[in-house]
């Protein structure tokens, strides 16, 4: 069969129209690739080759689409290609030719991802390791960059969010904030060494809180107990709450 003629399409593709009252979507590479041209007689063979190639360059060019969004591994490459019913056979060869290019480089999305997750999301390498290999990168180099990452960087980030966190301290005494927010930065993925010895630098005492919470409760026993016995009760109630500073 001939090509007839042309119609030109959005995204560097044409409509291709033949003697035969067929007509095809290729894209401009491939064109170029077969030498294309008006009135070329194609065997066959040769169209179906032609349609091969143009399909492998459409799943190649919807991988690069998903990769320009952001920077991708493979796996996440992977999954994407398989959602579009793309064969284990072409996704293989679409991530080799990736790779090949620099599309895909694990070593240089592990460094972004984990300088993200620590500036952007306040993790800790501990959680930011276990998202890394849930996305099945290599081990090896997941833990190349975490042990790499500058240390300081961690303790600074987590000295500032814990100063936030104590800033924001409206309803817990010393012991129950300290606890909180062991509990919430070990879940952050920071260990807990680092924690403890930044807490131990901080003064977790909020004395506006203790004398809201000491009021309160005098107001609440001041009729049940004589002044004698008031203070006490009120200071073991404290103490319960976590208010420890008076209570030592």
């Amino acid at each position: 069969m001939k090509i007839l003629k042309y119609k030109k399409l959005s995204s560097n593709k044409y409509k291709v129209f033949f003697d035969n009252g067929e007509n095809i979507t290729l894209h401009e590479n491939i064109i170029i690739k077969y030498n294309l041209l008006i009135s070329k007689e194609i065997k066959d063979s040769e169209f179906d080759n032609i349609i091969k190639d143009n399909n492998y360059y459409s799943i190649y060019e919807l991988a690069l689409k998903y990769i320009d969004t952001k920077m991708r591994c493979e796996s996440e490459v992977r999954d994407y290609l398989k959602k579009k019913n793309i064969s284990d056979k072409n996704i293989d060869q679409i991530i080799e030719k990736l790779k090949y290019e620099g599309f895909i480089n694990e070593k240089l999305y592990v460094k972004s991802f984990i300088s993200d997750k620590v500036r952007l999301s306040g993790f800790g390498l501990n959680k930011i390791r276990n998202e890394l290999l849930n996305l099945k990168i290599d081990k090896n180099i997941i833990e190349e960059e975490i042990i790499n990452y500058p240390k300081e960087e961690i303790i600074e980030n987590l000295n500032k969010l814990i100063d936030k966190k104590i800033r924001n301290n409206k309803n817990y005494g010393e012991s129950v904030l300290r606890q909180k927010i062991i509990s919430e930065f070990l879940n952050k993925g920071y260990n807990r060494e680092d924690i403890v010895n930044i807490l131990d630098s901080k003064d977790l005492y909020n004395e506006d809180l203790y004398d809201k919470e000491y009021k309160k409760l005098y107001n609440k026993y001041s009729n049940k107990y004589p002044e004698s016995q008031l203070d006490y009760i009120i200071r073991q109630k404290l103490y319960q709450k976590g208010f420890k500073k008076y209570n030592d």
